[in-house]
């Protein structure tokens, strides 16, 4: 029965002198204390105390003291001491199974000057008997060397090598090779009848020159050497040792490994400390997953525990074939496939491993009809099965529900409760239902990130998808009013009333930061709530407004509040005035009583109006639009303004306030420019301008209670901005409420003069670039589709830390990040990442190799779906093992690509 593990250590411990370490007691000793001193006792010295983890040798001496081929001494191998040649003698019969052979029990007399230990005798009576050794030529060696003893004398490296090649049964080719050169410089001292067998060695890779020039043939061999020669040798003459067997690895895991052999499958258990290795390396792996399946193992070890498994080729003894499941034959345990011209029958048995490909395990149940797999079959057994499938794709039909985690283009993300990402290309036809059971207008384009969802997929694709509750719902109606804090509209002819969340937005076309009060009656309203139902925001959707820009007031009647006015374009208008008129001095709304007064004939008034009747009336204290024309000396100015119109105005002399330009002058202000020019209080000559001046910052904080934003310039400074009173838009214009900011987003900040006049969220993209064309840019965007860029005139490159006006900065396969400057110009970014060394995940944080005890780069969040590739390809993140070189590509403070190699 063969030993235990355990059983093998404590023999390690009993044996107080190996057969490599001389003496005849220790030796009987070591012989009879484990299985007669042979292939057993080999295990005995599976790891020896002195032989650490990762020392040159550590594969061969591991795998001879496994198959008993070296023994060693009160647990330990002595590596770096001299092997005598009667210890080397011993190796050569047990390396080649010979030990069997040996008579112990014969009376040997050798001549007294070959004087070899007696209980060595024996192996080496067995070793002139077999060939191994020429009694003409050892008994001339002893006599050569009188005071020493043959036996324990160390042995040569040519002496050992011509024992080697006599052993692997090569001496055929020594004696070819004898008359041959051996290019050595020292060749010359290579002893009479050793040449041919030092070539034989050094052309069958069994031995090396001590340098590339120098074979030092006189030089003792040390135990650890000894231990290698003997190991390399075994590829040429291949011995079955008790305890070793030998296969193709079919399976493995941290565990077991299974093995077919010519008897069929074995699976043997990994002992805790069992190592691992490849026939090219000493240095064992770090665990058994990186053993190749399907190449030729050999496993040493006692019955079903295995403490040394060793790859010996890498050559996969399997063939793969690629095509779709036509028929599942699960009672002849046969899967018929086409593989595009022909119909092939895969057999199976229940050692069949299925995957997906991103190596989740699947059962056979899993596979489906017109499924896209590739079929493993082996070549190793005289009727090939398969081994594995891994299924690429499936058509799948399924009941679901998740959350969204992106709609676009026609494809649907959903988180699901497991916490993974199901993607779905939406079918002809596809229905997408509301939380309220109305259908969404865009379909797909029309959810929401965090929506929650049920869905059914048929054939792999979505087929009907209905949201059963949502961070933001819709509805409409027409607006009937608000009391206190509840909006009351009307919605498909019933009255529906819904609280007004504390920071509701509204945005009425024409009206720059309206209020509730501007609301009129059978307005059309689109409104979004969140999930305590409470409305966030109001857009007005018929109210058509006409604006006039520094009319002049022709005449005003209290009584009937009718205002004439006439534009700058010689427009008149009669409108009616009513409760619900605005009216702004100096930025203030103020009651219409109280600009009654004002309202009187030549006044410049601004006005917005519906239909007849005034919605706007603002007082002109200034003027904002681009300059046409500035004449010092005429004095006069002209502006074109955002209404589309124009104002020329005179001017004694004009002050000019713009951020981050001290000391500006009228001279610095060119046609162009956007400005804001004040008026003096006659409303009839401009007295100072503001230069309009587009900064672009990076949010560090967001104070939401008090509406602050922490704001950090590409240089310079941080400043903190109160951002409550200006009007906020994104950049396609529409108004976006200030819940939107956040820590790591872009912002343009334009002031006029000194003083911030609005805010503008900046979207920032980041992706892959695909293509690069004379004028435009396509970038894969992350987690989304490709998007070509226009560069438009003032593009920049960043690449590298060089600013650079040309496309041709940039290459595919960069990674970049795109967005709009703050004079609305393309601002493409290139990352070149940070090249790290993975070490693991932790808590859904990866973690790198520290460059230093300083080095506190070395945890970095993933982004949710980040991308983790190689060769350009999609890999699973567990894909990633200790030691892999990697590239990380931070954006915005998340890390959204992983780059393995």
């Amino acid at each position: 029965m063969p030993l235990s593990t355990k059983a093998y250590r404590f023999a390690t411990g009993m044996i107080a002198l190996s057969l490599l370490a001389g003496g005849p007691a220790a030796a009987n000793a070591a012989a009879s204390s484990v299985s007669g001193g042979t292939a057993a006792a080999a295990a005995a010295g599976s790891f020896f105390s002195d032989v650490k983890i990762g020392h040159w040798a550590e594969r061969s001496i591991m795998k001879l003291a496994l198959q008993g081929i070296i023994v060693g001494n009160q647990g330990q191998f002595r590596p770096s001491a001299s092997v005598s040649r009667q210890e080397a003698v011993v190796m050569a019969l047990r390396f080649m199974g010979k030990e069997k052979e040996i008579d112990a029990s014969q009376a040997v007399v050798f001549p007294d000057s070959f004087r070899v230990n007696n209980y060595y005798k024996p192996y080496v009576v067995l070793a002139l008997k077999l060939g191994l050794l020429s009694q003409e030529e050892e008994f001339k060696l002893a006599d050569s060397q009188p005071k020493q003893e043959w036996g324990a004398s160390a042995a040569s490296r040519e002496w050992i090598t011509k024992l080697i090649v006599r052993a692997a049964g090569k001496q055929q080719l020594a004696q070819e090779l004898a008359a041959k050169s051996s290019g050595f410089q020292d060749a010359s001292a290579i002893s009479a009848g050793y040449a041919g067998y030092v070539n034989a060695g050094v052309s069958l890779g069994l031995v090396k020159g001590v340098t590339a020039q120098k074979f030092d043939p006189v030089s003792a061999v040390n135990r650890a050497s000894a231990a290698t020669l003997f190991s390399r040798a075994q590829t040429l003459a291949p011995v079955s040792y008790p305890g070793e067997t030998e296969g193709v690895l079919t399976a493995v895991s941290g565990t077991t490994a299974t093995v077919y052999t010519d008897d069929g499958f074995r699976t043997f258990n990994l002992a805790a400390d069992a190592r691992f290795y490849r026939f090219d390396g000493e240095t064992a792996l770090k665990s058994s997953a990186e053993l190749q399946l399907y190449t030729h193992v050999q496993v040493l070890g006692g019955g079903t525990d295995a403490l040394y498994v060793e790859q010996t080729d890498t050559e996969q003894q399997v063939k793969s074939t690629e095509g779709t499941i036509k028929q599942i034959a699960a009672g002849q345990n046969t899967i018929w496939l086409w593989d595009g011209q022909n119909m092939i029958g895969v057999t199976y048995d229940s050692s069949l491993a299925i995957k997906s490909q991103e190596g989740a395990k699947l059962e056979l149940a899993d596979l489906k009809t017109d499924s896209q797999v590739i079929v493993k079959t082996d070549t190793f057994r005289d009727k090939p099965g398969a081994l594995e499938i891994v299924v690429k794709s499936a058509p799948v039909s399924k009941e679901g529900s998740g959350t969204v985690a992106a709609a676009a283009s026609g494809m649907l993300t959903v988180k699901t409760s497991t916490g993974a990402d199901e993607t779905w290309p939406g079918a002809a036809g596809l229905v997408v239902l509301g939380w309220d059971g109305r259908a969404l207008e865009g379909g797909l384009a029309g959810l929401t990130a965090g929506d929650a969802v049920s869905y059914s997929v048929k054939d792999s694709q979505v087929v009907s998808v209905k949201v059963t509750d949502t961070t933001v719902r819709g509805a409409s109606g027409s607006f009937s009013a608000f009391t206190g804090d509840i909006l009351t509209y009307t919605s498909n002819g019933k009255l529906q009333s819904s609280y007004l969340a504390d920071n509701v937005t509204l945005t009425i076309p024409g009206v720059e930061q309206p209020v509730l009060g501007d609301l009129y009656k059978d307005d059309q309203l689109e409104l979004s709530l969140d999930a305590a139902g409470k409305v966030t925001s109001i857009t007005v959707k018929n109210r058509s407004l006409t604006t006039l820009t520094g009319a002049e007031v022709l005449s005003y009647s209290p009584e009937q509040k009718a205002l004439t006015v006439k534009g700058t374009n010689g427009k008149l208008a009669a409108l009616q005035v009513t409760d619900k008129t605005r009216v702004e001095l100096n930025g203030t709304t103020v009651p219409l009583a109280t600009a009654t007064g004002m309202l009187r004939q030549g006044q410049r008034v601004t006005v917005g109006y519906s239909g007849s009747d005034a919605v706007l009336i603002r007082f002109v204290y200034q003027y904002s639009g681009t300059i046409g024309l500035l004449n010092t000396a005429t004095k006069t100015l002209a502006l074109s303004l955002d209404d589309g119109t124009s104002a020329t105005l005179p001017f004694d002399a004009l002050s000019v306030d713009w951020y981050g330009k001290s000391g500006a002058t009228i001279a610095d202000v060119k046609v162009g420019m956007r400005v804001t020019a004040s008026l003096d209080t006659n409303q009839a000559k401009a007295t100072s301008l503001r230069v309009h001046q587009g900064v672009q910052y990076k949010i560090s904080s967001v104070d939401a209670a008090n509406k602050i934003l922490g704001l950090q310039p590409a240089s310079g400074s941080g400043i903190a901005l109160s951002a409550g009173s200006l009007p906020l838009r994104g950049d396609d214009g529409a108004t976006v409420p200030f819940a939107s900011l956040a820590a790591g987003g872009t912002v343009n900040v334009t002031y006029a003069g000194q003083t911030p006049s609005s805010l503008t969220l900046v979207t920032v993209r980041y992706g892959v670039v695909t293509q690069v064309g004379g004028s435009s840019v396509t970038v894969q965007e992350y987690g989304g589709s490709a998007r070509t860029i226009e560069l438009g005139s003032g593009y920049s490159i960043v690449k590298n830390g060089a600013v650079s006006g040309s496309v041709a900065a940039l290459a595919a396969g960069d990674r970049v990040e795109t967005r709009k400057s703050a004079d609305g110009a393309v601002v493409i970014e290139a990352n070149a990442g940070v090249k790290k060394t993975f070490w693991k995940m932790e808590n859904g944080q990866l973690l790198v190799k520290r460059a230093s005890l300083t080095d506190n780069s070395y945890r970095f969040t993933l982004a949710e779906g980040a991308a983790v590739t190689a060769s350009g390809q999609p890999i699973a993140l567990g894909a990633l093992a200790d030691g892999d070189a990697v590239t990380l590509y931070v954006f915005g403070g998340k890390l959204l690509e992983v780059v393995k190699g």
